[in-house]
């Protein structure tokens, strides 16, 4: 005999279960600038694999056109919406110079992002054939579950509340905007005097060369991954500012 009473309360049991589990968690600001930030080296990581491939001609420049197409019409929402959070959150860590806007962590992120693309292809040290070829390969693998970043597991997580920031602008042709088309400078005159003095000031002291036109040039400070201070200097005159 089926004993009703014990799946009436089985039954009972996991409807109060149900009802008692932890709800999702809610993501932090922190986590969502992190993953903000990863969308943005991507962009411009997968940004110089299209630009320095198609600089080569011929079917492998025709290829790379084709795929950063598909890429951008893949990624435009969620990179103009990382691009987005990311600004308004640096918001308080930007200065002005030459008119632009800058953040000194945009402009370090794209140096970075541009350095990892380059030293992955590494075609300085290739040869014209096998420089091809290392396109031809690179370009391949970005295809099918490769060209969306939501599948990114470190922005899977967090693509819903990102694109809850999407602009009406969607040109992400210069994302990261603080950036300012900038990816770091030669290390001028006063560079070496600004770092010396930085070195013991934190631990993973860092100083970026933003700009060197001179007699102009700017620099930035890091402790670690932040920025401290920016450094702007004319004829070897150097005012600081505290960020």
């Amino acid at each position: 005999m089926i004993n009703t009473h014990y799946f009436y309360l089985a039954a009972l049991s996991a409807v109060f279960m149900s009802g008692c589990a932890t709800p999702p968690t809610i993501p932090d600001a922190t986590s969502i600038e992190k993953a903000a930030t990863h969308v943005l080296s991507e962009t411009v990581y997968f940004s110089t694999l299209f630009s320095t491939c198609s600089a080569l001609g011929g079917d492998t420049e025709l290829d790379a056109i084709d795929i950063q197409q598909n890429w951008i019409n893949t990624n435009a929402n969620l990179v103009a919406a990382a691009d987005s959070y990311y600004s308004q959150q640096q918001a308080s860590n930007t200065f002005t110079y030459d008119g632009k806007t800058l953040a000194p962590a945009a402009i370090r992120l794209v140096m970075d992002a541009r350095n990892r693309a380059t030293n992955e292809l590494a075609l300085a040290q290739r040869s014209p054939v096998n420089k091809q070829k290392t396109c031809q390969f690179r370009l391949a693998q970005i295809n099918g579950n490769k060209l969306p970043l939501a599948n990114d597991p470190l922005i899977a997580p967090y693509q819903a509340e990102l694109l809850t920031h999407v602009p009406l602008d969607l040109n992400i042709a210069d994302a990261p905007q603080l950036a300012g088309g900038l990816s770091g400078a030669s290390q001028g005159a006063t560079y070496f005097t600004i770092a010396k003095a930085h070195e013991s000031s934190c631990t993973a002291a860092y100083t970026l060369s933003i700009a060197n036109q001179w007699p102009k040039e700017a620099y930035a400070n890091f402790c670690g991954e932040k920025a401290v201070d920016i450094i702007t200097c004319e004829w070897g005159k150097c005012e600081t500012k505290k960020l």
